[in-house]
């Protein structure tokens, strides 16, 4: 009877695995990142190809509406292609110096619990004025970790610290009071406007560091061959000239010879004897 109850009860009811429903939680599902189509990649390498290929030619006759459409697609090809460049190259560049962020950022966490006790502790003015402009100064290591932009190199901070530590004490003040990169003060400063400015700048993309006054490297590669092969021309036409000079030389003894023996040939030898590129002044 107590089996039969049992089922009365439960009946109409979907049976539940006790198991599975412990295994439930209640955290929203994060959806997979898409993995990127190289297929309609290439398929938009390729479109871009043609239209720049076809906006080249130079008897282009199209409508100047169709050509301006076209124009519009080639640069949003081009914008989805360096999207694509962009993307990758950010998440190559933060795992490069995941591991370097990580331990710096947990280090500045560590000074700052320590400082914040010392803080609380300390009675001396002077002393806490220290203690506070360290722990400025941890703060700012702790977002400086965190949002430097992660398509630059990340400069260490306690690197320097690091090496110089063999006959000092492992302190917070000793990693703190070392000289600072300059994109310190940048996070310093950005720190000011909020959460969205600190992200911003984690993002952002790397700044061209090309200044227009100085050529290229390639270009004064080039220039430099080409100072070369005008100096190995300059040997080479000397090295010719200096054999027309001897030439000319022993023709002008020629010609003295036959003067002696034959005074009917002067006009002949002078003939034969302004050939040449340098003139005997």
């Amino acid at each position: 009877m107590a089996n039969k109850r049992a089922r009365a009860d439960t009946e109409g009811q979907p049976y539940e695995d006790p198991a599975r429903k412990r295994m439930r939680t209640n955290r929203p599902h994060k959806p997979k990142p898409k993995p990127v189509d190289i297929e309609s990649l290439n398929a938009i390498k390729k479109r871009a190809r043609a239209i720049e290929r076809l906006l080249a030619r130079e008897n282009l006759k199209i409508p100047a509406n169709k050509q301006n459409d076209l124009e519009r697609e080639l640069a949003a090809h081009k914008q989805r292609i360096e999207d694509v460049r962009m993307k990758k190259e950010r998440s190559k560049m933060i795992q490069k110096y995941h591991m370097v962020r990580f331990f710096e950022r947990k280090k500045a966490m560590r000074f700052v619990k320590q400082l914040e006790k010392k803080v609380a502790q300390a009675t001396d003015p002077e002393e806490i004025d220290q203690l506070k402009a360290d722990l400025h100064v941890a703060q700012v290591d702790i977002d400086y970790a965190k949002y430097f932009p992660f398509m630059e190199p990340y400069i260490s901070l306690y690197a320097a610290a690091a090496a110089t530590d063999k006959d000092e004490t492992n302190t917070a003040a000793h990693y703190l009071r070392t000289p600072r990169p300059p994109m310190w003060e940048l996070v310093e400063k950005t720190r000011e406007e909020g959460q969205a400015a600190l992200e911003k700048l984690q993002n952002r993309r790397p700044q061209a560091n090309s200044n227009p006054e100085t050529p290229p490297p390639s270009a004064g590669k080039h220039a430099a061959n080409k100072q070369k092969l005008a100096k190995k021309g300059k040997k080479g036409a000397q090295e010719p000239g200096a054999k027309v000079l001897n030439s000319k030389s022993t023709q002008a003894e020629q010609k003295t010879a036959r003067k002696t023996k034959h005074d009917d040939d002067d006009d002949d030898d002078d003939d034969s004897d302004g050939g040449g590129f340098f003139e005997e002044d």
